[in-house]
């Protein structure tokens, strides 16, 4: 056989797995996404159609009379003050991590590295009695708060990678200039290290956004309910409503999905970024 032959038929094979792989990770997505535009009479027909051959928009209809807005305003919210809270706290964190050697410092990595592995399920106690101690059970703002103090480890390891991978000469460069160190990190620095703050911010974003146990343990009011737990109340409370279910699911994760297109490859060079000299 050929060279050239062997060539094409490892292509054609790779990109066969590949196809695979691809199909079998997307199905879920495409059987939601298919079940969620059929009538409520065909969905759980057998056999099932992958293609609705007849498609309605009444359970996404249905969704917005349900206050859908509602609670994806108040998801967006809480995602992006905790997104802001962590890359501001964050940033300066590992910043200050990469740059300077002082007493301790082995001690706070060795705690962020700690804290990661700790299940935010074993913290749920702790921090509910917290929480309430600070009166701010049923409020957008304690769960900024809780999920800052869970994500932020990972965004100060992700920045502090991602700051050791920029030499430090082109800051030291920058203040010879007469810039002052805080005026380095602004104009010259956090400008390439771009591509890390928006890895770490998409790690947040995706835990704030899908966040489930945190956010049904700390809420109870309709008014800040989240849209993850909002997708739970349309299960119904006299049997399995999975139209409407199943739109919601699909409503859920399509912003992030969007998101993550619009950025991958600034996620990419940013988690690689930060894992070279991590």
């Amino acid at each position: 056989m050929s060279y050239v032959r062997v060539i094409r038929l490892r292509k054609i094979g790779d990109f066969a797995l590949n196809t695979v792989i691809v199909l079998f990770a997307l199905a879920p997505l495409l059987w939601g996404l298919s079940s969620s535009l059929k009538p409520a009479n065909r969905i759980l027909q057998v056999p099932p159609e992958l293609i609705p051959s007849e498609v309605t928009f009444a359970h996404y209809a249905t969704l917005i009379e349900n206050q859908l807005f509602h609670y994806m305003a108040n998801s967006a919210i809480v995602s992006a003050a905790t997104v802001a809270l962590c890359l501001a706290v964050g940033a300066f964190a590992g910043y200050a991590l990469s740059r300077f050697a002082f007493p301790g410092r082995n001690l706070v990595m060795l705690t962020v590295v700690t804290v990661m592995s700790i299940p935010i399920a074993s913290l749920l106690v702790p921090t509910y009695t917290l929480i309430a101690n600070l009166g701010l059970l049923d409020t957008r703002t304690g769960l900024v708060l809780l999920y800052t103090a869970y994500e932020l480890p990972i965004v100060i390891w992700i920045m502090f990678g991602y700051f050791n991978t920029i030499p430090r000469q082109l800051e030291n460069a920058a203040m010879i200039d007469g810039y002052s160190r805080f005026d380095a990190l602004r104009r010259v620095i956090l400008p390439l290290a771009g591509p890390g703050l928006i890895a770490s911010g998409l790690f947040v974003l995706t835990a704030a956004w899908n966040d489930f146990v945190v956010a049904v343990v700390m809420t109870s009011a309709e008014a800040v309910r989240p849209l993850p737990v909002a997708v739970y109340f349309y299960l119904g409370f006299f049997g399995r409503e999975w139209g409407p279910l199943l739109a919601a699911s699909m409503v859920s994760i399509a912003p992030i999905i969007l998101i993550f297109v619009i950025f991958q490859k600034y996620f990419v060079s940013g988690v690689t970024g930060g894992s070279v000299k991590g």
